[in-house]
């Protein structure tokens, strides 16, 4: 009879070890931080971009940490550098894959290294954020790739729209970069520019670190287009920008990278009455827009890009769409990206949008003009589709 007590005690000792053991071992787990790759252009032609991308990226993680985690577990972020280079990119998400094993990715910016790289986060099917806007980027029936940025020919077709009804352009000229996002831009361009029966005459093709632009400027002055429509990178359009002044090219110009800080920072007022078109701007009257602006100044001391708030929703977005599916479950979370419909009451601090079955962006945006070296708005342009859009 002791034998069998003795027994019994000493199996329910080692039952109830076993269960406080696993109990731990499973709160252990649950602290297990949740791991983001952040892959940019933290060097290279891209850096100044992505130092605002980077920045705000760390924001979210630190906002989110301060309020428990995800599902209780801390977001650990963690960085790889691109290059500014398609194929050192490529490497680089190889190496956060591999070292991570990350329940998401977030960037890079550069819509040429986007492209070569989505296929491994596809292979390993993990969910993968970027700030590229290549149309193309979204047309490769990748499930898992999502953009915080409208694509080009969103872009295109918002702007060269208002530009077509607005200001009644018939002839138009076009300087643009020769990588992947330039030719993209070029190629919406000219499609919808061609239905409005709008021709585009000349149209120059530029390097992309390009720093004189005179031979080419000079043919814009003299073909007396109704619009100047330039796509050189940030750095290279306010270049542009102090050159057309210099030259006396007074056409109407619309400048795809003109909406970002760094644009005014390096044109000053020779970028004066240049129009852009963009998702986020600083001195957008949203409410949460203002909050964003105010918390990322506070932290760094300067006015956010819209690189910046595509990196602070797309770490957000991580969160988000795993409180929608009460799990860590990458699968799911690519399905639920779907036709996913980002509502006011998910989160305070990012504002609503829509994501297609494609994994394109949909916003409201800004047309913009530069006056006195800063943005006025001139309108607001409803989401090219979704809620809001008037489409169904």
């Amino acid at each position: 009879m002791r034998s069998n007590v003795k027994r019994y005690v000493v199996g329910a000792m080692l039952v109830l070890g076993c269960l406080i053991w696993m109990s731990g071992e499973a709160a252990a787990q649950a602290k297990d931080p949740v791991v983001v790759s952040v892959v940019g252009e933290l060097s290279g032609g891209g850096a100044v971009m992505f130092d605002y991308f980077w920045k705000a990226a760390q924001m979210a993680r630190d906002e989110i940490n301060a309020k428990g985690g995800i599902l209780g577990r801390p977001l650990k972020l963690t960085s790889y550098d691109t290059q500014s280079d398609p194929p050192t990119s490529v490497s680089a998400v190889k190496r956060a894959l591999a070292q991570d094993k990350p329940y998401a990715v977030v960037g890079p910016i550069y819509s040429g290294s986007t492209i070569v790289n989505m296929a491994e986060t596809r292979a390993a099917k993990v969910p993968h954020f970027v700030g590229s806007e290549s149309w193309a980027i979204t047309t490769k029936g990748n499930a898992y790739i999502f953009r915080t940025s409208e694509n080009t020919k969103i872009d295109a077709v918002k702007m060269l729209r208002w530009l077509a009804e607005e200001k009644k352009i018939k002839r138009a000229a076009m300087i643009y970069r020769g990588d992947e996002a330039g030719v993209s831009s070029k190629d919406a361009t000219l499609e919808y520019l061609k239905e409005k029966g709008v021709s585009v005459d000349p149209l120059i093709v530029v390097d992309v670190r390009q720093k004189d632009y005179t031979a080419e400027l000079l043919k814009v002055k003299a073909s007396k287009p109704d619009v100047l429509i330039v796509d050189p990178d940030v750095g290279e359009a306010a270049i542009l920008a102090r050159q057309a002044k210099k030259l006396g090219v007074d056409t109407l110009q619309y400048s795809r990278n003109a909406c970002d800080p760094v644009f005014l920072e390096l044109a000053k007022t020779d970028g004066d009455g240049i129009l852009c078109h963009t998702g986020f701007i600083p001195n957008s009257p949203d409410e949460r827009s203002k909050a964003f602006v105010d918390r990322y100044v506070k932290r760094w001391g300067k006015e956010p890009s819209e690189e910046a708030y595509k990196a602070y929703l797309a770490i957000y977005m991580v969160k988000v769409v795993t409180e929608q599916i009460k799990a860590f479950d990458q699968e799911k979370f690519a399905q639920k990206m779907k036709n996913f419909v980002l509502t006011a009451d998910m989160d305070p601090n990012i504002i609503p949008a829509y994501w297609d079955e494609n994994g394109d962006y949909h916003f409201r945006s800004h047309i913009a003009v530069v006056k006195d070296g800063k943005y006025e708005i001139m309108t607001r342009v409803p989401p090219f589709k979704g809620p809001g859009s008037g489409q169904k």
